[in-house]
């Protein structure tokens, strides 16, 4: 459905190899013990060439401008020393919307732009960044599927920056926007072919469900605030609630490589080519393809750029009109069409709407302890909490 042309050349082409990876980062020292638990190993020459080292830019300390821009040349030096050869200083303009990380575009004279990825603070408590570094090697060769990853420091990477545009909440919107969404994330499903998950594989929404209950579970354990949380959010509950629900869904469960967060800040649109890019793959992994959707449909209901921005509007929610939209557009992408129904793929999504609702809620109150963005979590989670429990209620 889309108009987009060949997508352009990248300005890094002669500059790294196209699957950037280094066996000398920390992060990346055995390729096996990257590899997500679903039976697709790592190759070894898919890790390599990526310059790493284990300076840590530390945002609560490096709160003067020019001390940041200082630290980050100082890495780039370390990493990047043909980009930084003959640059004396860096300007850095930071990213709105970034939930989990500080995010940075780094311009100097005469040399191409950078995006620079600072890891939240406690991050490693909601983001797997080994099987993110994964994804990110397998992804690296398909040109379509996000930026390269050129270099990585301690506690953060630098990438490609692509010539683009953020979508926004009124892009997602959009008619014809949202059928290229529906095609982009058809394209990105599509990985499964290529990566085709085990019969044991483990879905994302589960693993992080669970990670996040225990890890906030142990938090109520040791700390008499959080205590007092546990008890006003009635998150006892939730073990039953969760059994509830995964009865609920046991029969859609279409597996496929998910992003898991297309909300409409992961979604650029190249200014050349004019095609959509799904980037940030932190969430990345098998999942159920609804579950996937129905995350889509339910940032339709966020705008992370108005005056608040952890507020759910019900109301955005898309109608069933808008929702066929998209089914229609996902389904007629790709070489491989699905021989499903747009309803019947609706009828797949809907049950995973509150998985996606709870996955993000608990999300939410861990980043509510540790992150350093300046974002409403606990009423974000609360209200995901509340919403959860009224879908699950009604079935």
């Amino acid at each position: 459905m889309s108009n987009a042309k060949s997508a352009p050349k990248r300005q890094f082409s002669g500059f790294m190899p196209a699957n950037v990876r280094s066996v000398s980062s920390p992060a990346l020292l055995d390729p096996n013990s990257i590899a997500p638990t679903n039976g697709t190993v790592l190759e070894e020459n898919e890790l390599e060439h990526v310059p790493s080292c284990d300076i840590v830019l530390d945002l609560l300390q490096l709160k003067d401008k020019k001390t940041l821009c200082d630290a980050v040349l100082n890495v780039t030096q370390t990493v990047l020393p043909d980009w930084a050869q003959g640059v004396t200083e860096v300007q850095l303009v930071r990213a709105s919307g970034a939930l989990t990380n500080a995010v940075f575009f780094v311009s100097a004279p005469n040399k191409p732009k950078l995006l620079l990825r600072i890891y939240g603070i406690g991050c490693e408590s909601v983001v797997d960044r080994q099987n993110e570094l994964a994804w990110l090697a397998r992804l690296a060769p398909m040109a379509t599927l996000g930026p390269q990853v050129l270099a990585s420091f301690g506690n953060g990477r630098f990438e490609e920056y692509l010539e683009s545009t953020t979508l926004t909440h009124a892009d997602m919107r959009d008619p014809q926007v949202s059928c290229q969404i529906g095609e982009a994330l058809r394209h990105l499903h599509s990985v499964t072919d290529i990566y085709p998950p085990s019969e044991n594989c483990r879905l994302e929404a589960w693993r992080n469900i669970t990670q996040y209950f225990t890890h906030l579970l142990e938090l109520s354990s040791r700390d008499p605030h959080w205590a007092d949380l546990w008890k006003r959010l009635e998150l006892d509950q939730l073990p039953s609630q969760i059994e509830q629900l995964k009865k609920h869904v046991a029969k859609y469960s279409v597996i496929v490589f998910a992003h898991n967060d297309t909300q409409y800040g992961n979604v650029l649109r190249m200014h050349e080519s004019g095609e959509l890019v799904i980037v940030d793959f932190e969430y990345a992994g098998y999942n159920p393809r609804g579950f996937d959707i129905a995350n889509h449909f339910t940032e339709w209901m966020y705008d992370y750029h108005c005056d608040q921005p952890h507020h759910m509007h019900l109301e955005y929610f898309p109608t069933h009109e808008e929702r066929l939209r998209f089914a229609t557009a996902y389904l007629e992408a790709g070489e491989n069409k699905s021989h499903i129904t747009p309803e019947a793929l609706l009828e797949e999504v809907e049950p995973w709407v509150m998985a996606t609702l709870l996955h993000w809620a608990l999300w939410g109150l861990i980043q509510a302890t540790q992150s350093e963005i300046d974002f409403d979590y606990m009423e974000y989670a609360t209200e995901r909490l509340v919403e959860f429990r009224k879908r699950l209620s009604q079935i």
